[in-house]
């Protein structure tokens, strides 16, 4: 399997599943536009098991092509350039919490001009911080077990396949509780402007 392979399935997926949305629609027209996928030296992942865990959490979904879209990555994954958000989202005095810098990685599917697209994934036991940033994002939950809150609202379980839409400078935040979290997300421009952690009132 291919990194466009998984890009095929990915985007059948949010045509099929998807399609009137908030966001998913500006995504697939950004990556027509001007995405392309990317050819780069595959890389390990850095936190195999619970990327395993989570693949094979996916190809047991109801949903079958969910299941495929798992497959896909499941596949690919040893061809994918598994890397750890090392301060690229972040500026390095942001206050992101050990347990964020410790229990990230992502893979980049896709990226063209003032765009980019990949996978994410966070270990168990994650408290990914309130942050925002100027980049309007798209989230596709590929498995479940993660919370969302949104201005500091109430946290809310996210099931697998389930979209998150971040419009630019909304406060967000995740938490992945006993088991790790595998998602597919894109920022459609700004992609340049780094991330602010924002402290509760």
């Amino acid at each position: 399997m291919t990194v466009d392979e998984v890009v095929e399935q990915i985007v059948s997926y949010l045509q099929a599943s998807h399609a009137e949305e908030p966001g998913v629609a500006l995504m697939l027209n950004r990556l027509r536009e001007v995405g392309s996928v990317v050819d780069r030296p595959a890389a390990p992942p850095r936190h195999s098991l619970e990327l395993t865990d989570a693949l094979a959490r996916m190809c047991r979904a109801e949903d079958h092509q969910l299941r495929e879209v798992g497959r896909s990555i499941r596949d690919a994954a040893a061809s994918l350039a598994w890397t750890v958000d090392d301060w690229q989202y972040y500026s390095g005095s942001a206050p992101v919490g050990d347990s964020y810098r410790t229990g990230n990685m992502n893979a980049i599917l896709a990226e063209g001009d003032d765009f980019v697209m990949g996978l994410f994934l966070l270990v168990p036991g994650v408290d990914y911080l309130d942050h925002r940033h100027k980049a309007p994002e798209l989230y596709l939950n590929l498995t479940g077990s993660s919370r969302w809150r949104f201005d500091f609202g109430s946290w809310v379980d996210m099931p697998a396949g389930s979209i998150v839409w971040n419009d630019p400078g909304e406060v967000h935040a995740t938490r992945t509780d006993s088991f790790s979290w595998l998602s597919f997300w894109a920022w459609l421009r700004d992609i340049d402007q780094l991330c602010e952690v924002v402290e509760p009132p």
